[in-house]
């Protein structure tokens, strides 16, 4: 018995863009939860223009962002150009 050496060939896994380029342009929806705690049906009655709610978060906490109602990873919040943006911070 000599010492043989096996090669195997590994194909390439084409990515999910090859596979099916018309799915990117498929319309989903992503969604940034913020939980206000302890906020009850009295704050709800009591919002009109211009309230301010205090969600009890630091500035740079992180929310949970979803697509398609599937969480999908954490965001913080952040201004770019005067604008309100999300900031991904970890993918699950």
């Amino acid at each position: 018995m000599g010492s043989e050496v096996q090669t195997r060939v590994v194909e390439s896994v084409p990515s999910p863009r090859e596979i099916w380029p018309e799915a990117l342009e498929l319309p989903c929806r992503l969604y940034v939860a913020l939980e206000v705690p302890h906020f009850t049906i009295r704050d709800l009655l009591s919002l009109s223009v211009n309230s301010l709610v205090d969600t009890q978060r630091r500035e740079g906490a992180h929310v949970p962002v979803l697509v398609n109602g599937v969480m999908v990873g954490w965001a913080e919040f952040d201004v770019i150009d005067g604008r309100l943006a999300v900031r991904l911070t970890e993918m699950v």
